[in-house]
Parts: C-alpha cells; structure tokens; sequence
C-alpha cells in the first residue's frame, strides 16, 4: 500500500535489479564511522570496481555507490515541521551533479508512519531508480536462541522461501543490507565504516564541517557515546553481538563471509579483515 500511494517501486529481494549483475563482486557497505576518513584513493577505486551500498548520509561523501540505503526512523507527528525543514535541507545536498550523474539505485526503508513525507528527497532524475523495502525485526534476546534463528534464515534464503520485500534485521541498516547482498548472490561482504565505538562520524571531521557546514550543524555532537544501533537499548542484541554472530553462522553455513574494512572497529575482534590491494607509493609517503 505505502509502495502504491508513493509511487515507489516495492522491492523484490530476489529480482529487483538493486546490485549491478557481477557475480563474485565483494559488497561494500559503507557506514558513517570515523574509519572512512581513513580510506585512500586507491581502495576508494577498489571499492568503485566492485559493488556498493551507502547507509543513509552516506552521500556527504564524495564517492558515489551503486545504491544510497535510507531507513526515516521513527518520527513522531508533532517533530513533523522540524523533521520536514530538516529533510528538504538534506534534500538539496543529495541532489549533487556528481550523485545524478553516476544514476545511483534508492532502497527506502518503508517509514513507521507509512508517510512519503518522512522520505529523505530524491532528486527527480532518479525518480525511476527508487525502491521500498519492508523489515521484519528478530526478536530473540538469548544468542543462542538467535543462532537458531539466523541458521533458519540463512536456509531460507538460500531456498528464496522468505517474503519477497522484506529484509530481516536487528533494527539497523548494516544488517538490511548485509541479507540483501545474500539475497541476490554477494558471498563476499567488506563492513566499512562499521566502528561501533564512540568516535564522531566522518563527516565530523575538519574537511566535512567545513565544506557542508549548514548540513553537518543539522546534526547535534555525538558526545563520548557509541552510535545508536551499537547497544541494544531499543533492540534485543545490539550490532557488536549480532553481527558476530551473524559473521560466524554465515561462515559456518558457507553461504558467505563478513570482513572488516578497518581494524579500528571493535568487530575486529570476531571479523576478519579484507585484504586491499597495495596503495600507490604516493599514498603511503602521504600516510
């Protein structure tokens, strides 16, 4: 129905065309973390000859990915005019040459409020781009009850025996998008960007502020606290736990595997890390 009323194409985990046909491409999802702005040139071409998914505001970043990953939140109706003013700013930074220019794919996450108006705008040359998803939350709180479940999950999607629009998760993006790259063929998954420590975002950093200055004040300091989806404060096990988890069932079922783009995450413990290719020898004299 909200696909209907928004003129927005309901996504088919299976067929949609969100990942470009490459089999045996890695899947990079990039997150908002500190590491990012550790990145050079040389992996940023790296993850340009693979596949790529960018997690909400993602697009302060220059590179562009293959596909931009919204998830509204919960909005509640009196915040509407705040969040509607907030919106059309962000609104104008998305609608950048270079993001038209590459035809990106939009994945909307289907907002609580079942309301177009909580979308993050989209430029009109991408109109034709955009699809929504629904979720389905796991709710196990004990890990060993969740090692069932993922097991389950993992065989039904394997058996493409799950809904056709909905991507379970554990309340966060990373973990959508980490079962849509299972769902249409991806074995190999590379978390960038996925800190899960108390470090600002990458757009915090002096070149960010400075650049989009109007966009980045939008955003209040994060503190000394771990991003929202670290801890399990509005969800049964937080993203450290899960995605271990997930990381190790994954493995184990020989459906695919989890890297780490940095060992500056506090998965580094539980995740292997990706091996990029050498850097250039200009970059390692700049490092």
């Amino acid at each position: 129905m909200f696909a209907q009323r928004s003129g927005i194409v309901l996504l088919d985990i299976w067929k949609s065309h969100i990942l470009p046909k490459s089999s045996g491409k890695v899947l990079f999802i990039l997150g908002s973390g500190s590491s990012v702005n550790d990145l050079n040139a040389t992996q940023f071409a790296h993850i340009g000859e693979n596949q790529s998914i960018g997690i909400n505001f993602w697009y302060f970043h220059d590179f562009v990915p293959n596909v931009f990953s919204f998830d509204a939140g919960r909005v509640d109706d009196g915040d509407y005019e705040d969040v509607e003013q907030t919106l059309a700013t962000l609104g104008t930074l998305f609608d950048r040459k270079p993001i038209v220019d590459s035809r990106p794919k939009i994945l909307y996450l289907r907002p609580l409020n079942s309301d177009s108006k909580y979308l993050v705008p989209s430029p009109k040359a991408l109109a034709r781009h955009r699809w929504v998803s629904a979720r389905a939350n796991l709710v196990s709180k004990d890990p060993l009850n969740l090692e069932s479940d993922l097991r389950l999950i993992l065989k039904k999607i394997a058996n493409r025996s799950i809904p056709t629009a909905v991507l379970p998760d554990n309340g966060s993006s990373v973990v959508r998008m980490i079962f849509l790259g299972l769902a249409q063929g991806v074995k190999d998954i590379v978390l960038t960007g996925v800190d899960l420590d108390d470090r600002p975002h990458f757009w915090y950093s002096e070149r960010y502020v400075r650049q989009y200055e109007q966009y980045v004040a939008l955003f209040p300091a994060p503190g000394d606290k771990p991003h929202g989806t670290t801890q399990a404060t509005d969800r049964p096990l937080g993203n450290l736990e899960f995605l271990a988890l997930l990381g190790k069932v994954m493995e184990e079922q020989g459906v695919g595997r989890l890297w780490l783009s940095s060992p500056g995450s506090r998965l580094s413990a539980f995740l292997p890390q990706y091996l990029w290719p050498p850097t250039t020898d200009s970059e390692m004299e700049t490092s």
